[in-house]
């Protein structure tokens, strides 16, 4: 077929994935830069930042929780990095129990068993890249190691050494 002058040529299937393609492009470059801004997701800072780390300690002796006090100095993981305690609360440990119908059910640990909860914060001052914050070792042999909420970390005082789930991780400005 011919085409008439003055009428419209015709879209093919690979026009439209030319647009298509096109745009996606501009979409992920804008993506890119939103996510990338200072203020964005994947925002990475070069510098050192400090971050309010709250953690789980979960079922632990009624003594053990004497340690975790605000102002205490805690060791980080392997990195040995030094974090301090902010705020704690101690609760009775939380812990499951079957009914007789089978289902479980949350019971709580009595002053005779002397097992507790802690939840704390701990100040830990590291990196945000990419949106996860790692921290650094005391020297570059220790390496860094990433602070994810969900993961656990090891925390290591003068006379105790606990393994901590973490909660949520904010930066403080």
């Amino acid at each position: 077929m011919k085409n008439i002058k003055g009428s419209m040529p015709k879209f093919g299937v690979m026009d439209i994935f030319l647009i298509v393609l096109v745009l996606a492009s501009a979409a992920g470059i804008a993506g890119r830069y939103v996510l990338t801004d200072k203020n964005g997701i994947l925002a990475s800072s070069p510098e050192n930042t400090r971050a309010v780390v709250q953690v789980l300690i979960s079922n632990i002796e009624d003594t053990s929780s004497d340690y975790f006090v605000e102002g205490a100095s805690f060791s980080v993981g392997e990195t040995g990095a030094v974090g301090v305690v902010g705020d704690c609360s101690v609760t009775p440990a939380e812990r499951y129990a079957e009914n007789e119908a089978g289902e479980l059910y949350i019971t709580y640990d009595d002053e005779e068993n002397g097992r507790k909860d802690v939840r704390c914060t701990i100040i830990l001052t590291g990196r945000f890249r990419d949106g996860i914050f790692t921290v650094d070792g005391r020297n570059a042999a220790d390496g860094t190691e990433a602070v994810l909420p969900g993961a656990e970390m090891t925390l290591a005082g003068d006379s105790i050494t606990v393994t901590a789930l973490i909660l949520d991780v904010t930066a403080i400005e």
